[in-house]
């Protein structure tokens, strides 16, 4: 468990097998040093006392009531994690240093419970409690208000698990992370035992089958252990891992996953979980029994240039050999996805491949080509054999391939630029136009703070464009969705990937395959996308509550759907309170193109109705936030991506 390594000191005594994971850690650490606490908050931040459910509690004089000296105290820390790996995780992350999977999604970002001089341990539980159940909506006006994603817990979380989940923070977060000692201690099977249950087996189970406590919150899930199935290897497909390999994914991590990477424990410990992690597939045993050797997958040392003739060759290989999964843009549309897809058994969507910064691996040359020729163990990914593709041949696809995403992540500004051109602005999401405004990235997370909570977002991003010409203004919302609802077929606006052509060596023994028709009935749930903007209040100051409003402050949505296509103006007091309001004449135009949607929403800058929000070039800047749901995967109502609050800055 995140942070809870035990001392080199510390043994188990008489632990029953039955035992968790979290209780067998915090025994070991029972006798470790304790960090005081330091730091206050100041009091003009904290309030005196609170209102939690009517009733006024008095935070100056509130204490935790389960304290270390409770003979439960095991049982309330597990009871704790419990909570928080439900909960907290996908913001706070594994290691409580707030680089959850939602980690860099929000602004303010997570706090991180570890920070050195203000972490949460700094501050009395009594802090944590008013955090906890109050949110960011209760921040004071000097911090933000309003723009902190940490939920209000006071309608979720009983008085109980509260307690429990603050014992588990503060006794996780001031755990020392352990230097490399002195003197180098053998690895050993045992003491990979104590790392495995003290930082492992809360996602991988007590077993290693994967069955950990977080691993319903998590996707993709925990690695079962017990199949000796690892997608990073320098090994052939289907073959196990080298330990160096296994070491690798220990000390880096899964990119774009709940697993963090653990480079900060001793190295003599991350070898002893090696060696332990061995011992939970049988196919490691039976491997050394035979005195088998591992025959490793090199890359080539010195590889060839990129050139355009070896892009043009690769192009060519990635469209027979990977758009029939990753779809002609690498954005995951192939024609076979839909059949390798289903996120109830954790088969997950083609990896996008226009974001370089989301490959497991990593994305450069190297990574990639290891990757093709490895393929990714336990998923859909196939391995690409030197039998039928080259080296040459594979460096070609590797160039192609780099070609589809940027080197980097766009970076990330809470300022969106909203320039003035002139003449008409077009409606047309094809238009030329669109190609030479500047885009910013907006990224999404799950939304899990109220209850029909997202847990495995499919959208994580999207782009927004936006320019104005004094008397209209316009946005162009780009988001990738890697499958489209039907119904959109009837305004021929869709252009789906084609299937793969046939390789030249089976040209003329196997025929072409057929692009299936798709009846254009809409799926269940729409695809939508919601523009949001603060409804105009003077006596206000800062934001409303960036999930969709709040009681005494609304928000104004744009909200478009793919049936009927169109939008639709609302305002909201918080998730699920609707209401439409007025024509606002927002036109729209949608498009879906090989796993995008493009989306042009346009309007009048002012209106004569006071309850809209207004638009003026030259002024202060006006707050926008954005919400996607992703129909094909179940995603409506709460069950949606969303935003932190940007500014719109218009010329």
């Amino acid at each position: 468990m995140a942070g809870l390594l035990p001392t080199r000191n510390s043994a188990p005594q008489n632990l029953s097998r039955r035992f968790c994971a979290f209780a067998v850690a915090l025994i070991l650490l029972s006798g470790s040093s304790q960090i005081a606490c330091g730091f206050n908050p100041d009091k003009t931040d904290t309030p005196k006392s609170i209102v939690v459910k009517g009733k006024t509690v008095d935070l100056t004089a509130l204490k935790n009531p389960y304290q270390k000296d409770s003979p439960d105290y095991a049982k309330h820390l597990e009871e704790g994690a419990k909570v928080y790996f439900k909960n907290c995780f996908l913001c706070h992350g594994d290691l409580l240093d707030g680089k959850g999977v939602f980690g860099d999604r929000f602004f303010p970002p997570p706090a991180n419970f570890r920070h050195p001089t203000n972490g949460v341990i700094y501050k009395p539980q009594a802090y944590a409690y008013w955090r906890i159940m109050k949110g960011g909506m209760d921040l004071p006006e000097k911090l933000n208000p309003w723009d902190s994603a940490m939920p209000a817990w006071e309608d979720q979380l009983t008085e109980g698990e509260v307690w429990k989940v603050t014992a588990f923070i503060y006794e996780t977060a001031k755990e020392i992370w352990v230097e490399e000692p002195e003197t180098k201690t053998e690895p050993s099977v045992e003491r990979g035992l104590l790392v495995y249950q003290a930082h492992c087996a809360v996602c991988h189970g007590e077993t290693g089958k994967g069955d950990g406590i977080a691993a319903p919150y998590s996707s993709p899930k925990p690695r079962n252990l017990t199949k000796g199935q690892y997608k990073l290897r320098t090994t052939r497909y289907g073959k196990i891992p080298t330990d160096e390999d296994i070491f690798k994914i220990i000390n880096r991590g899964l990119n774009g996953t709940a697993m963090p990477g653990w480079k900060h424990l001793p190295e003599s410990d991350r070898w002893s979980l090696v060696a332990y992690l061995k011992t939970l597939a049988k196919k490691f045993k039976k491997f050394a029994k035979r005195g088998k050797k591992h025959k490793v997958i090199s890359v080539p040392t010195s590889p060839p240039k990129i050139t355009v003739e070896s892009i043009a060759r690769g192009k060519k290989h990635f469209m027979v050999n990977c758009s029939g999964c990753h779809g002609v843009e690498g954005r995951g549309d192939g024609n076979k996805t839909p059949k390798i897809v289903d996120i109830e058994t954790d088969a997950l969507w083609p990896r996008n491949l226009s974001k370089s910064w989301t490959f497991k691996r990593g994305a450069s040359r190297e990574d990639l080509f290891l990757t093709l020729r490895t393929g990714l163990y336990g998923s859909a990914m196939p391995r690409f054999s030197d039998k039928l593709i080259k080296d040459p041949e594979l460096w070609d696809l590797v160039h192609y391939v780099q070609t589809l995403s940027p080197g980097e992540k766009p970076k990330i500004t809470k300022q969106i630029s909203v320039k003035k051109v002139s003449g008409e602005i077009p409606i047309d999401s094809a238009d030329d136009f669109w190609k030479n405004v500047d885009s910013h990235m907006i990224p999404l997370g799950g939304q899990i703070i109220s209850k029909e909570k997202l847990y495995f977002s499919t959208s994580d991003a999207l782009n927004v464009k936006a320019v104005h010409n004094g008397d209209e203004i316009a946005f162009q919302i780009i988001w990738d969705d890697p499958n489209f609802d039907p119904v959109l077929q009837k305004t021929d606006s869709v252009k789906r990937s084609p299937p793969p052509p046939v390789p030249d060596f089976l040209i003329g023994q196997v025929e072409p395959e057929e692009q299936k028709e798709i009846p254009p009935d809409p799926q269940e749930f729409p695809d939508a996308v919601a523009l949001q903007f603060p409804v105009p209040d003077p006596a206000k100051k800062g934001k409303p509550y960036f999930l969709n409003g709040q009681d005494d402050w609304p928000v104004n949505l744009w909200k478009w759907e793919s049936h009927p296509n169109k939008v639709k103006t609302l305002k909201a007091k918080g998730l699920g309170t609707y209401e439409s309001t007025k024509d606002a004449q927002v036109k729209s135009s949608a498009l879906y193109e090989y796993g995008q949607y493009r989306l042009t929403l346009k309007r009048k800058m002012a209106t004569e109705n006071a309850g809209d929000t207004q638009f003026k070039s030259g002024g202060k800047t006006v707050p926008i936030g954005f919400n996607v749901w992703n129909g094909t995967a179940g995603e409506t109502g709460s069950k949606m991506t969303v935003s932190s609050w940007f500014d719109l800055a218009l010329d």
